[in-house]
């Protein structure tokens, strides 16, 4: 993955740990949290208190006007940027777990997961997620059957993974190694870094100083 420099901070970082924003065609800057819209970007650390931070003193307006290298008002950067953010983050996170669940890669149910753990062919754990409001004394159970190695993820409750996932009183999800889990692991440690819970995997290791650029 490629490292971009958050033009806030002016430091250099994995994308994955960023938030890629564009100007859109009526001149108000908006989060492309896929980073697939066209235009020129600049990129902001997922870091919510930050971004709300610098969307009230203005000093994002003019970040971004420094890397446009053209002005961009105060007025042009909405002040529910952050709130924005998140909620796109949150929408990604539950539409690719659905997506992973449809391709047979995501578990659900403590007895189901402890099968699955010992059965062969289910593939490698590499996400656990469980609610927010399920019983403490289940998630330390099977946090200790899925093992210490295993990120845990805690930012839904029970309702949002339900609706997610087209099933009743969903509280624990294990979601096996892909490339879609991969991508889920990015979106969210994003999440986990605009609402301030630290890192949920450990950063990747730097690219080289030639791979670097702000756009």
């Amino acid at each position: 993955m490629r490292e971009r420099r958050c033009i806030l901070t002016m430091q250099s970082a994995s994308e994955d740990a960023l938030i890629r924003l564009v100007m859109s065609p009526d001149g108000t800057l908006v989060p492309d949290v896929a980073a697939r819209l066209p235009g020129r970007g600049m990129w902001v650390t997922a870091d919510r208190a930050m971004i709300d931070q610098a969307v009230e003193s203005g000093q994002l307006a003019k970040a971004a006007s420094r890397s446009l290298k053209a002005q961009v008002q105060k007025s042009a950067v909405p002040g529910d940027l952050g709130e924005t953010i998140d909620r796109l983050l949150e929408r990604r996170c539950l539409d690719r777990m659905g997506l992973e669940q449809r391709a047979g890669h995501l578990v659900t149910g403590f007895d189901k997961i402890k099968a699955a753990l010992t059965k062969k062919g289910t593939g490698k754990p590499a996400l656990l997620v469980t609610a927010t409001d399920g019983a403490e004394d289940g998630r330390r159970k099977i946090k200790a059957a899925v093992g210490a190695k295993v990120p845990e993820v805690a930012v839904f409750d029970r309702e949002a993974l339900s609706n997610a996932l087209g099933r009743d009183n969903v509280v624990h999800v294990l979601l096996m190694q892909s490339g879609g889990t991969d991508r889920l692991k990015v979106d969210f440690g994003r999440l986990y870094g605009m609402r301030g819970l630290g890192p949920l995997i450990s950063e990747a290791p730097s690219h080289e100083e030639g791979q670097r650029n702000e756009d």
